[in-house]
């Protein structure tokens, strides 16, 4: 599930990176990233751990010397995300609660 919500995340965003990467066409929000960047605001925790997982891919202070030790940098903030993502709906499935 937390993969599947991980490549959810990046076919949505893969749209937007060409206004990163300097080419001329025109980046308009579509409405299902605008939906999920709504929601990644009502999460702040796994927004966090998103933006950290994108920096360990960018890697823009050229900490991460090997694929080894990036892989275990990922599997790591991975594993942040999914105990995030269950506080998370743990808060929720309790705000339902009467």
């Amino acid at each position: 599930m937390l993969y599947n919500f991980i490549y959810k995340l990046i076919v949505e965003l893969k749209p937007y990176m060409s206004e990163f990467m300097n080419y001329d066409e025109t980046v308009e929000l579509t409405s299902s990233a605008s939906e999920l960047a709504l929601r990644l605001q009502a999460h702040p925790n796994i927004s966090a751990r998103i933006l950290s997982l994108l920096d360990l891919v960018e890697n823009p202070d050229n900490n991460c010397e090997t694929a080894s030790s990036t892989e275990l940098k990922i599997i790591s903030e991975l594993k942040k995300l999914g105990n995030d993502s269950l506080q998370d709906w743990a808060n929720s499935q309790e705000k339902k609660k009467p």
